[in-house]
């Protein structure tokens, strides 16, 4: 985990260092996203959360950006053998490696990115009782990726992507290890709004 902490802080600061004022933007970000936890041998069934937070963008040569952000993003699911719905909440940080091409005098962005991630948990609701009961069932720290495609008019960005998260999140200690070796993965539709930059 710290070794990717450190390559994460290693990509944001080259972008940082490699662009002058006028190619970096700052935004405020939300969306939906709906996630399933998969469980060994439990049915699960996807469900809705959302995401908002902050984010940075920097323009790099040959139709190049990088656009980490800072995201409070809530992963939700419902499994055949919980009574209520699941859902975690995190401190998720993505650094999303654009590329695209511009249009209509660079005001239009189309774009493919990949996002590796890193996230933490601060919260946690529903589950039963033996799931819910402390943070001792629960590895906050995560990690994973995302591919995805989005488009930019001017200061608005849209984008949609599918999310893995790799390990495990959940690590429940019954005899039934209902949880073991489960993650959530799943879609995410983001708007941004992105100030800042070069005006043209």
């Amino acid at each position: 985990m710290k070794k990717l902490v450190s390559i994460f802080a290693a990509i944001i600061l080259a972008a940082v260092l490699s662009t002058d004022a006028d190619a970096r933007r700052f935004g405020i970000k939300a969306g939906v996203n709906v996630t399933d936890l998969d469980v060994e041998n439990v049915e699960s069934v996807g469900a809705l959360g959302y995401q908002a937070g902050i984010s940075w963008q920097f323009d790099l040569p040959l139709g190049f950006a990088i656009q980490p952000d800072i995201l409070y993003h809530v992963n939700a699911t419902k499994i055949d053998a919980v009574s209520d719905q699941l859902s975690m909440g995190y401190v998720k940080v993505p650094v999303n490696v654009q590329w695209g091409l511009r249009f209509a005098d660079r005001k239009i962005r189309v774009f493919g990115q990949a996002s590796p991630f890193v996230s933490y948990a601060v919260s946690m609701d529903g589950g039963n009782e033996n799931f819910a009961a402390d943070w001792d069932n629960v590895n906050r720290f995560s990690y994973g990726a995302g591919l995805g495609a989005g488009i930019q008019l001017g200061f608005i960005q849209l984008t949609a992507e599918y999310n893995w998260a790799f390990g495990n999140s959940l690590k429940d200690k019954t005899t039934d290890e209902l949880f073991n070796k489960g993650n959530f993965s799943g879609y995410t539709v983001s708007l941004a709004f992105m100030f800042g930059g070069k005006k043209k």
